[in-house]
C-alpha cells in the first residue's frame, strides 16, 4: 500500500486528504501530520458570551461548485448560513463620510465618492487604449492606467487591502487578478468586457465570478471540526516535520520528536515560509524559491456592542478604507448583519482589519493599544456611545501571502521542482489565491494530478 503523508492541516490540507479519500477510499495509506493540537490552521471559531466570532476567514463565496460539492459529502449541506440579503450593501470611507458602491452606473456618476473629474476620467475608460505587450503590471499601474489615480487610490487600492490585506504598487494583476488582465487582452476595455459578458449571460467582474458570502451556523470551524471528526484516524496533531530529505526509496520526514518515517508521496500544505525550511538539506534553489513569497502581517479585532451604543444603522456588509484617509484600519465588517446569529439578541459584532503590507507593525501593538485604535477610528465612522462587551484581537505575522511582481513566474518554476521531484506537491493559498475556494481548488488539482501520475491510480475517474 502506497504511503502518503500531507504536512499541515489546514483547509488546504484536510481538502487534499478529503479528495484522496473519496478517490482512492482505503487503497492508500494516508497520514496528514499538524504541529499544532488541533487543526484548521488560520481558521477557527471563537463562541463564547452568545457572539460567534471567526479568527481568520469568516466564510466562503458560494460560486465554487467543487467546494459546495466537498460541503455535501461531508454531510454540511443543512448547517451551511449564506449572508443576509440585507448585507449586500458595501461601502468605502472618505471624507469623514460612508459611500456606498452601487452597481448601478447613473447611482455611481451622483456619488460623492470620486469628485466630478474622478468621475469623469472614471467613464473614459472604453476610450482608453490597450496594453499591446504581455509584461506583468502591478495591479495600481493598471487602475491608474483604465480609470486613472483618483479611482485607483480611492477604490482599487481598499479593495486590493481588503482582499489580500496587500499593497496594490506592488501586488501583480495577473497573479491577483487574472480576470481582469484577461479582460482587457480580449475586449480591449472593462466596460466594455463587462456588457459584452452580461449579454453571454456571465455574472462575472473583473474580480471574479459573483457570489454571496456563506458560513456555517456556528461558525466557520464547523468545517474543520466535520472534517476532523470523518478523518481522526488519518490525522495526527502536536507532530512537527522539521525537514524532508529524497532517497530512492521514497521521501524521508524527520520530525522534531520522533523516528523519521518515509513516504512516497508527499503534499505540503503548509504556509510556504514553513514549507522552505523542510528542503534546507535537499534543495536550497526550491527552499529559497519558497521563501521568496512574502507574506503581510494581519490583525482581526472583534468587538461586540450593545445595538443601543452604535448610532451607524449598520445595514450592509461593513467597509473598507483607501490608505490616503489617514486611518490604520483596512476596514471592518459588520458581522452580526451578515450573520443574524453571531451576536445575542440585542447586541452587534464588529470584526475590523488591522495592518497588512502597508502597516506592518501594526501587528506588534499590544492587545489594549489595537482595541483602542479600533474603537477610535470605528467611533469616527459610525459613532459609538459605549464600551465593547465583548473583545477579541487575533494576531498573524505572517497571515497572507503577498503576489507580487514576478509570481506567476515563481509558480513556474514551481512546476518544474514538482517535475523534478515525483511525488511531490505544494497545496496551499500561497500559489493560486488567498481565499478558502483557491485552497480547495487547489488541492482538489494537486491530489488529481497525483492520481493521474500514478499509474494504480489510472483507473479512477476525478471528474468534477
Amino acid at each position: 500500500m502506497k504511503r502518503i503523508a500531507i504536512i499541515g492541516g489546514g483547509i488546504s490540507g484536510l481538502s487534499a486528504l478529503h479528495f484522496l479519500k473519496q478517490a482512492a477510499g482505503d487503497s492508500l495509506e494516508i497520514t496528514l501530520f499538524e504541529k499544532d493540537r488541533r487543526p484548521g490552521g488560520t481558521i477557527d471559531t471563537d463562541r463564547s458570551d452568545g457572539f460567534i466570532s471567526d479568527w481568520g476567514p469568516n466564510g466562503f463565496l458560494d460560486k465554487v461548485p467543487l467546494t459546495l460539492s466537498m460541503v455535501d459529502e461531508l454531510g454540511l449541506r443543512p448547517f451551511l448560513e449564506p449572508a443576509s440579503p440585507k448585507a449586500e450593501k458595501r461601502f468605502i470611507y472618505r471624507h469623514n463620510c460612508l459611500h456606498e458602491i452601487t452597481p448601478s452606473p447613473f447611482k455611481f456618476l451622483g456619488s460623492p465618492l470620486l469628485t466630478l473629474p474622478g468621475r469623469l476620467r472614471l467613464v473614459c475608460e472604453p476610450f482608453v487604449k490597450a496594453k499591446k505587450d504581455e509584461l506583468e503590471e502591478p495591479i495600481f499601474d493598471f487602475a491608474v492606467r483604465r480609470i486613472g489615480r483618483e479611482a485607483a487610490e480611492n477604490m482599487i487600492v481598499p479593495m486590493v487591502s481588503g482582499i489580500f490585506g496587500g499593497d496594490a504598487k506592488k501586488l501583480s494583476l495577473p497573479a491577483c487578478f487574472p480576470i481582469m488582465a484577461e479582460m482587457e487582452k480580449e475586449y480591449g476595455s472593462l466596460f466594455k468586457a463587462l456588457i459584452a459578458r452580461k449579454k453571454a449571460g456571465s455574472n462575472a467582474g473583473p474580480a471574479g465570478p459573483s457570489g454571496r458570502l456563506t458560513s456555517f451556523k456556528n461558525g466557520l470551524y464547523t468545517l474543520i471540526e466535520t472534517m476532523h471528526r470523518r478523518y481522526g484516524d488519518y490525522i495526527k496533531t502536536g507532530i512537527e516535520v522539521v525537514r524532508i530529505d529524497k532517497s530512492e526509496d521514497g521521501f524521508h520526514l524527520h520530525f522534531k520528536s520522533r523516528e523519521p518515517e518515509v513516504f512516497e508521496t508527499v503534499f505540503c500544505a503548509t504556509p510556504s515560509l514553513a514549507a522552505a525550511n523542510f528542503f534546507s538539506g535537499m534543495d536550497k534553489k526550491l527552499q529559497a524559491l519558497l521563501e521568496s513569497i512574502p507574506y503581510a502581517s494581519i490583525s482581526v479585532v472583534s468587538l461586540g456592542y450593545y445595538r443601543r451604543d452604535v448610532r451607524h444603522n449598520l445595514e450592509g456588509f461593513g467597509f473598507l478604507v483607501p490608505r490616503n484617509q489617514n486611518l490604520r484600519i483596512l476596514g471592518s465588517i459588520w458581522t452580526s448583519s451578515i450573520f443574524k446569529d453571531s451576536a445575542p439578541p440585542g447586541m452587534v459584532l464588529f470584526r475590523t482589519m488591522v495592518g497588512g503590507a502597508t502597516d506592518p507593525e501594526a501587528v506588534y501593538l499590544a492587545e489594549p493599544e489595537l482595541i483602542r485604535v479600533v474603537e477610535n477610528e470605528l467611533n469616527r465612522i459610525v459613532g459609538l456611545e459605549g464600551k465593547p462587551v465583548y473583545t477579541r484581537v487575533f494576531k498573524y505575522e505572517q497571515g497572507i501571502p503577498q503576489f507580487v511582481m514576478g509570481h506567476p513566474q515563481k509558480m513556474k518554476q514551481l512546476e518544474g521542482f514538482e517535475k523534478q521531484y515525483p511525488g511531490l506537491y505544494f497545496t496551499g493559498n500561497a500559489y493560486d489565491g488567498v481565499g478558502l475556494n483557491d485552497c480547495v481548488i487547489r488541492s482538489e488539482k494537486v491530489v488529481t494530478r497525483f492520481l493521474i501520475r500514478d499509474k494504480d491510480f489510472k483507473w479512477i475517474s476525478f471528474d468534477r
